[in-house]
């Protein structure tokens, strides 16, 4: 039999819920949570296998692997990926769908960003002072928020219109709101919340394109382990995982937002 479930916060999980059902423990990032986007894809697997899902960032999903606490992780922080894989080449690992950062914002300040390339559009915001939230967590959305910062030539933390919440998307959404401010968020958390924020996407391009794509990859941490993990990671990397994705997106978003990986 085949579950799927969120827990609240990083908790201990006991192993085994049945004679014929294996628990993993699934570490996602916030944004993939927080949309909805994991869970219904997990939902969609004809296997076998008790999964809960656990919210965390990049950092802290691959920190629970290695401590063993989560058996399978859906990050988007490729240094870190890269770092694990090198220090455990017995890991699965593969690339498994990208998304798009947006720049958001509320309609009213939408006139600050007067460029549309995103580094130009950071610029604005910064020569403006205008609020901007950051989630500062060790999530791949915040490395991506710096390595634009780093490409307008700024370090923004102490400024006062630079907001920290240190908290995943869906809190640094809220907080966004209610300042009035910008924020870079992944397209499936923000469209997930769109219908009761008070922001809208501003159009921004980037050079090269890729600085604002959001390739995700899956990693089994031990596929000697269990063969749930094992199962789940081949189908989520074959044709039927590819076109499971497609209908989620259909069903979640009524658009592909999240692209399943060639």
């Amino acid at each position: 039999m085949r579950r799927v479930g969120a827990i609240l916060g990083i908790v201990a999980i006991a192993a085994g819920c049945g004679a014929t059902s294996e628990r993993v423990v699934v570490a996602a990032g916030t944004t993939v949570v927080d949309s909805g986007y994991i869970e219904a894809l997990i939902d969609e697997y004809p296997g076998d296998g008790d999964f809960s899902v656990v919210a965390a960032s990049s950092r802290e999903g691959f920190a629970l692997g290695e401590g063993g606490a989560a058996g399978v992780l859906f990050t988007h922080l490729a240094e870190v990926e890269d770092a694990y894989l090198e220090d455990h080449p017995e890991w699965l690992q593969a690339p498994v769908f990208t998304s798009r950062f947006l720049v958001v914002g509320p309609p009213a300040q939408a006139v600050v960003v007067s460029g549309s390339d995103v580094v130009d559009a950071f610029a604005s915001i910064a020569g403006a002072s205008a609020p901007f939230v950051s989630r500062s967590d060790g999530s791949g959305t915040a490395a991506r928020e710096r390595s634009i910062w780093d490409l307008v030539g700024i370090d923004p933390a102490g400024a006062a219109w630079y907001i920290e919440t240190g908290q995943g998307m869906g809190f640094t959404l809220q907080v966004t709101d209610q300042r009035d401010a910008f924020t870079l968020v992944e397209g499936g958390s923000f469209f997930a919340e769109a219908s009761v924020l008070g922001l809208e996407e501003v159009p921004v391009t980037s050079t090269p394109p890729s600085l604002l794509d959001n390739p995700y990859r899956m990693t089994v941490v031990d596929p000697s382990d269990g063969s749930a993990a094992v199962d789940l990671f081949e189908w989520m990397t074959s044709g039927d995982g590819r076109a499971a994705m497609i209908r989620v997106n259909e069903a979640l978003y009524g658009r592909v937002v999240y692209e399943p990986a060639s």
